[in-house]
């Protein structure tokens, strides 16, 4: 990165003109009094540019050079007081020389995340909007705020966990370090900073809400009513930031419907086969066919009768989603998602791909079972030596591109297996 570069992304994030002088650059970013003016000298901008040109990405929002690392990351708690935002944890290992600190990223590392957030497709959702707090927070202070003093308190929320090792240590070894001690911190506090390694994981909830209504006053009245099971999961998915969590919630949407669809199905071929005008219940030939026709549907394991969970959620998607709508919801979350689905698999479960605009409901609901139920299964079924595994962390920004998927066709069989209120 280049100074004009640098100049270039803080004024877009300040929405006005860099005002340049011999020393300096000045910003006025808009602010209900209008006379806020940030000052940025030359030389501090050029040595946060020289820091940040030092060091290599790693992880994709990771930044690292021979002696430190540092990584973005989310906190979730289940008990909302017990937070370190707004706090500052400085901790020094004099044993191997290793020093943690998580606060709020460093002047290097918020310069990288603009630049970062430029690529994604929708970059002012990580940038906080001017509020009355902000305001009463500058008036209290005697003098105005630095540039990245203001970018941290008015506009980024992010935090970073920074590592610093005495001596040159490899990537990968300060990456175990970090996990270590945000397994301590776990442990101990019952607080997870989650590394984040890529933006989607962070956005996803904020192109729902656009999608949608995102104010409660906007909110019509209930038209239907829902089966309170399938509310009771959708709840749990979208009250969680675990990836995981959420998948296998809008999973057990769908999993819902599994006996009964697959009975029906069975039912429907039997009845087929047993009214047709060839069939004679006095021929063995007939009689092995229909046999033939529910042991190739049923198994037996432990002496209990099981079905095939993919081919019920192959016929769950057949009887419940429409293809048309589904390709609607994902078009006016992402342009592109539909044709990520097209080509790309997910690695992490050996999962297909789908062709949503195939035009073909049978070839879609065949490929689009395989692909949620390997997913699912990876998820579930993560052992050692098992090909399809998935790693948590790891795997959460290719995860991440499943959910909006599962998630609106969880929403349109919740739709159609409701009734209006009457």
């Amino acid at each position: 990165m280049d100074e004009s570069k640098a100049v270039e992304l803080l004024a877009d994030v300040f929405r006005c003109e860099a005002v340049e002088t011999d020393q300096a650059y000045e910003f006025t970013p808009r602010s209900r009094s209008g006379d806020l003016k940030l000052t940025l000298a030359k030389t501090s901008v050029s040595a946060t540019i020289a820091e940040l040109n030092g060091k290599v990405r790693y992880s994709s929002l990771w930044l690292h050079d021979d002696h430190s690392m540092e990584i973005l990351v989310r906190e979730e708690s289940s008990m909302p007081v017990r937070s370190l935002r707004g706090y500052e944890l400085i901790i020094r290992d004099d044993d191997n020389k290793v020093g943690y600190e998580i606060s709020a990223a460093s002047d290097a590392y918020i310069l990288f995340f603009l630049d970062a957030i430029t690529q994604h497709s929708d970059s002012r959702f990580f940038l906080r909007g001017y509020n009355s707090m902000v305001e009463r927070r500058l008036a209290d202070r005697e003098e105005p705020p630095s540039v990245f003093e203001y970018l941290r308190m008015a506009i980024l929320r992010i935090t970073t966990l920074r590592v610093r090792c005495d001596g040159r240590t490899p990537p990968a070894r300060m990456s175990s370090l970090a996990n270590a001690f945000l397994f301590q911190m776990a442990f101990n506090t019952d607080l997870a900073l989650v590394p984040q390694r890529q933006l989607d994981a962070l956005s996803r909830s904020g192109r729902i809400s656009r999608m949608r209504r995102g104010r409660p006053s906007e909110i019509d009245l209930p038209r239907r009513t829902y089966n309170e099971d399938l509310i009771h999961h959708y709840l749990m998915a979208i009250s969680t930031d675990n990836p995981v969590v959420e998948y296998l919630s809008h999973y057990h949407v769908l999993e819902h419907f599994y006996e009964a669809v697959f009975q029906d199905d069975l039912i429907s071929s039997i009845q087929n086969q047993i009214t047709e005008p060839a069939f004679s219940y006095r021929r063995k030939k007939d009689i092995h066919a229909l046999i033939k026709t529910i042991r190739k549907s049923l198994k037996i394991q432990n002496d209990t009768i099981t079905f095939s969970e993919e081919q019920a959620l192959r016929l769950t998607l057949a009887s419940f989603v429409d293809v048309a709508a589904i390709i609607s919801d994902l078009d006016n979350y992402d342009s592109d998602i539909v044709d990520y689905y097209r080509d790309a698999k997910v690695t992490f479960a050996n999962a297909s791909e789908v062709d949503l605009r195939s035009g073909d409901p049978d070839a879609i609901f065949k490929s689009l079972s395989k692909r949620i139920y390997s997913t699912r299964n990876a998820l579930v079924h993560s052992k050692d030596g098992d090909k399809a595994k998935y790693t948590p962390f790891v795997d959460d920004h290719e995860l991440a591109k499943e959910l909006p998927l599962l998630r609106f066709v969880a929403e349109r069989t919740i739709l159609h297996n409701s009734t209006l209120i009457e």
